[in-house]
């Protein structure tokens, strides 16, 4: 990988990175935190129009491990990969139908928050919610940082500074979001999607030109470069075949939707709307982001396949976080495009561990090392929420670096896996319950975020991914049970239905004296 830019088109990279970087900076301590501490999670984000709310929050949702390894997918397995985008979109229509109105009207800053004021918290759920939405961040950042590590070494030419290139862009990231709170963060998410938006679109035009805008064509170079013929474009190439690939097929359209609703940053962008319209206008912009940039990567994938396939078979599994490179190289031998999609990785990875270490350390500061001895109810965000939070993100941020240098020769499969498998199973059921069911109680949801993690973690634990096959973290080992590696049809509805078995068993419930009971009678009455 050490050919895919010359040197002039490094220089251009690092050049326009490091640019991007420096006015991040400044924006984030222009428009960031510069009253108080307070000012890091108040929502002050309020503050941008809700078309740029919008924007942001699509940005969220778009990591560089959607950049790459996604696109690696549509470009190796077609069809699954595909499967993944569409799951991924549904999840998005879902966050906008069912989630951000009524979440915003009952959250002052974290889904805690709202928690608390439907009856169903307390400072053992508020605690709960808090640490299990750091086993969700956790795995995110390192994955971004890995990717971003390799793709940065990849790029200089000299893979031996991959750990020195994941803690110095772990540190600036963290830095970025230390100094910039809610707002400025925004603010980072809006100027990478205005640069890595037009990139990408440019990418698949020019492979449509390049195929004559003939889609039968393309898709047909695709198969044939991909090596698998007319199982490109069949489900079971990445997913598996018989039950096992079933399971794996609807676990991972139910996984992947369930996991995009409950992203710790989106919700933490949602709660901050200005109001049931500006919510509105937020989805609308959200959505619209989405679409044009998945319908982006699904022709830079698929183009992938047709125009760069043999060199990524040649490269292996391992060249899947290099696809849009080669795909940039294959279009334009001159690196210019490689390099625009190199700066696009860059931005990527910075804007979404920005956001991501935010959240985790917001989630930290405030709901684990906040909750004790806090009422219940809607709690306005403090100067010691404020510190504790910046203090967590600072120490969430050095974590994940540290791990990231780590398990840099890990499957990231896997741990991409364990991050939407607990969202998706834990966060997602207590969110929805919490909203639209009135019996949701605290035991319910302590059920759910616990039991729901712990069969998670369980599932992939037993499955290929950790052990019995060549790819695994433990591949000289066999201990799996099952050969189930997406295992979103099983933990999903697990998850609900240990939060409706702990709600229904719950004593107090029955009693009439759960917490919050009383303001869900004056709530209905006054329906």
């Amino acid at each position: 990988m050490t050919t895919l830019l010359d040197p002039s088109s490094r220089s251009l990279v690092f050049a326009v990175f490091s640019v991007f970087v420096v006015i991040c900076l400044m924006l984030c301590i222009v428009t960031g935190a510069d009253e108080d501490d307070r000012a890091l999670v108040r929502s002050d984000s309020r503050r941008l129009r809700s078309w740029q709310q919008g924007i942001a929050m699509g940005g969220d949702t778009t990591t560089v491990a959607t950049v790459t390894v996604l696109v690696g997918m549509v470009a190796s397995f077609g069809f699954d990969g595909l499967g993944v985008m569409l799951g991924s979109l549904i999840g998005v229509m879902l966050l906008l139908v069912l989630i951000i109105e009524p979440l915003r009207g009952h959250a002052s800053l974290t889904a805690a928050d709202m928690l608390d004021a439907r009856g169903s918290g307390g400072p053992a759920v508020r605690v709960s919610w808090g640490l299990v939405t750091l086993l969700v961040c956790f795995p995110l950042l390192v994955v971004q940082l890995v990717v971003v590590g390799n793709v940065a070494a990849a790029l200089i030419g000299q893979p031996g500074v991959r750990a020195a290139c994941i803690v110095v862009i772990g540190c600036v990231m963290t830095a970025l979001a230390v100094s910039g709170g809610i707002r400025g963060t925004g603010v980072v998410m809006i100027a990478k999607s205005a640069i890595a938006l037009p990139v990408l679109v440019v990418a698949a035009v020019l492979v449509l030109h390049r195929f004559g805008g003939d889609l039968g064509r393309l898709l047909d170079a695709a198969a044939h470069g991909s090596g698998t013929g007319e199982a490109y474009s069949r489900p079971g190439g990445y997913t598996g075949e018989g039950w096992a690939g079933a399971v794996n097929r609807i676990g991972q359209m139910l996984g992947m939707s369930m996991a995009t609703l409950a992203m710790p940053a989106v919700l933490m962008r949602a709660i901050a709307t200005k109001s049931p319209r500006g919510a509105r206008t937020v989805g609308r912009w959200m959505l619209g982001e989405l679409t044009l940039l998945y319908g982006a990567l699904a022709v830079v994938g698929v183009g992938a396949a047709a125009l760069a396939g043999e060199a990524l078979r040649e490269a292996g599994p391992a060249a899947q976080v290099f696809t849009p490179l080669m795909l940039g190289r294959a279009l334009d031998s001159g690196g210019v495009l490689v390099a625009a999609l190199a700066c696009v990785l860059f931005l990527t990875a910075l804007a979404a561990v920005v956001d991501v270490t935010l959240a985790a350390g917001i989630a930290l500061g405030r709901d684990v090392l906040g909750a004790s001895g806090k009422p219940a109810g809607r709690r306005p965000a403090g100067k010691a929420d404020g510190a504790a939070s910046r203090w967590s993100a600072a120490l969430t941020g050095a974590l994940s670096a540290a791990v990231a240098v780590v398990v840099a020769d890990w499957n990231l499969v896997v741990v991409s896996t364990l991050w939407l498998a607990v969202c998706g199973a834990a966060l997602a059921p207590v969110l929805l319950y919490a909203l639209y069911w009135p019996g949701f109680t605290a035991r319910g949801a302590l059920w759910c975020l616990w039991g729901a993690t712990v069969l998670s973690i369980a599932a992939l634990a037993l499955s290929p991914y950790t052990s019995g096959a060549p790819g695994s973290i433990f591949p000289e080992h066999d201990f799996k049970v099952w050969d189930v590696t997406i295992p979103g049809l099983v933990t999903v509805p697990a998850g609900f239905l240990l939060g409706w078995l702990g709600s229904v068993t719950d004593p107090r419930r029955a009693a009439g004296d759960a917490p919050g009971s009383d303001h869900r009678r004056r709530e209905l009455d006054t329906v």
